[in-house]
């Protein structure tokens, strides 16, 4: 039997490891750790960048790699989101924010699906640097907004609970419609010589933000994306004409 590469098996443990995250957060919703479980759900995401760079740059694609990426992203982004909003702002006394949370994990589910099965249209897209509709990690992170607007003060989900369902139910949404969306993924395989100190400026300066003002930082982080959808909508059909 041939014994399998140390090299090739670097991007599946770094999926497994961000699933562990995933479940982690799972964990952590249950005894009302709001703040460790979004930590967790965020590492996660960290892990989802990684092992696909890691992929790449190995020359490690594999199909069961490609399998664990996909249920990894369904519980991380899917499911542990939606028990972590369910337990911490969602009105559990109406059947509407429950219709809500299912509805989001059933189109993280779907999109996933959809995604395995025919990839010929998100892979155009990627192509000219957009995703079509919300990938999960995105949609994760928009349903988790309201959560880190609690954390510093903006408490609209609790307040307005009609509201947040149907702003959870707009995210599910997007995560299914054929709506362009920039591709953080092809932003960064397009950066050249000519840009690069710009870039590791800005990610040095990003991750000093992130680790002294988390919760202001992603809050702007979401802010910023729900605001660039018209805009990945115009260029991207612009540029198709």
């Amino acid at each position: 039997m041939k014994r399998l590469k140390i090299k090739l098996m670097i991007p599946s443990l770094i999926t497994l490891t961000g699933l562990s995250f995933g479940i982690s957060s799972i964990r952590f919703a249950f005894f009302e750790e709001f703040k460790i479980a979004l930590i967790c759900i965020l590492i996660a995401s960290v892990c989802d960048v990684l092992d696909g760079l890691f992929s790449r740059l190995l020359k490690a694609e594999s199909d069961i790699g490609a399998e664990l990426d996909s249920l990894s992203d369904f519980l991380c982004f899917g499911v542990a989101p939606g028990i972590l909003l369910f337990f911490g702002l969602i009105d559990q006394q109406t059947i509407w924010g429950y219709i809500s949370i299912a509805g989001y994990i059933i189109f993280s589910c779907i999109r996933l699906a959809i995604f395995n099965i025919d990839q010929s249209t998100n892979v155009l897209a990627e192509h000219r640097g957009y995703f079509m509709g919300i990938p999960t990690p995105g949609g994760a992170g928009l349903i988790l907004l309201p959560f880190i607007h609690s954390f510093l003060g903006f408490n609209w989900g609790i307040d307005h609970p009609q509201i947040l369902n149907g702003y959870v139910a707009c995210v599910g949404l997007f995560l299914i419609i054929r709506m362009p969306t920039f591709s953080s993924k092809q932003i960064l395989l397009s950066i050249n010589k000519k840009i690069y100190l710009r870039f590791f400026f800005g990610f040095v300066l990003s991750v000093l933000l992130l680790i002294n003002f988390i919760w202001q930082f992603l809050s702007v982080l979401g802010l910023v994306y729900i605001f660039s959808f018209p805009f990945s909508i115009y260029f991207y059909y612009r540029a198709k004409s």
